[in-house]
């Protein structure tokens, strides 16, 4: 099992997903989802801020049922997008032809989850502000979807058939 190196449509592919990764990680982990004008309060799907003092919010339970809506999506997004990151540095070290599709079906199942948690989230919380970690895991999802089409380009790319 040696190096090979995927088509450049597909190491995009990687790359994107690897990023889409991490800014979701950072954005579902983080109390960045809604802020106030002044900077004073902030939540995220775990924790809510006032000031510099934070709480996890099952404390006070004081957010709705749809925060566990979008920590569910959000955590599945996560896992379904590490495992395309996964399939995706496999096809650097294994032939085999299903791979590249294995990783784009994984790439727009993981934007899947990640519009739901996110468009969930704005149906609920629609009069503030959104704030950084809200910012992130909309780019994680453009980035995931950009990884899928990467990935069946890739395999467009490799002279076999898509199907």
């Amino acid at each position: 099992m040696g190096f090979k190196m995927p088509p450049i449509p597909a190491l995009v592919g990687i790359v994107c997903a690897g990023v889409g990764l991490i800014f979701l990680i950072v954005g579902v982990a983080t109390p960045g989802w809604t802020v106030t004008s002044d900077g004073r309060y902030t939540a995220g799907l775990w924790r809510f801020c006032i000031d510099d003092t934070c709480e996890n919010d099952d404390v006070f339970d004081t957010f709705g049922d749809y925060l566990y809506v979008c920590r569910v999506f959000g955590i599945l997004g996560v896992l379904v997008l590490a495992g395309c990151v996964v399939v995706g540095v496999l096809m650097c070290f294994m032939k085999m032809d299903k791979l590249p599709i294995i990783a784009a079906i994984l790439a727009f199942v993981a934007a899947f989850f990640i519009l739901v948690e996110f468009a969930v989230y704005a149906g609920e919380d629609e009069d503030n502000q959104y704030g950084y970690s809200f910012a992130l895991t909309i780019v994680a999802w453009l980035l995931a979807i950009a990884a899928g089409i990467c990935f069946i380009v890739g395999k467009a790319n490799t002279g076999t058939s898509v199907a």
